[in-house]
């Protein structure tokens, strides 16, 4: 039962924006959460009073956080555009179980 070149051709294009809206999404999702942390570290002075060195102010910690963070957005992207997660997860949509 071959497929005519169309279908195959529409169905790669479908899920090739699905894949484009799923990134943009996650994109979204990851600046949301760093933006919502960072306004939580902002509001909260028992948060941003942990782990502070003397004489440093919360604008210090603020600043290291948000490098972590960049950090680990980038480490984040990083896994999420690898070869061996992207097969993982190709392997895994075969038994319906991707992430």
């Amino acid at each position: 039962m071959n497929e005519p070149d169309e279908i195959i051709h529409t169905r790669h294009l479908g899920r090739t924006e699905a894949e484009v809206f799923d990134l943009r999404l996650r994109a979204a999702e990851m600046r949301e959460r760093e933006d919502r942390f960072v306004r939580l570290l902002a509001e909260r002075s028992d948060l941003s009073a942990v782990g502070t060195p003397a004489g440093r102010g919360d604008a210090a910690l603020l600043e290291r956080l948000q490098r972590e963070i960049d950090l680990l957005a980038a480490f984040h992207r990083a896994v999420l555009r690898s070869r061996g997660w992207r097969l993982l997860q190709a392997i895994r949509r075969i038994f319906g179980r991707a992430w």
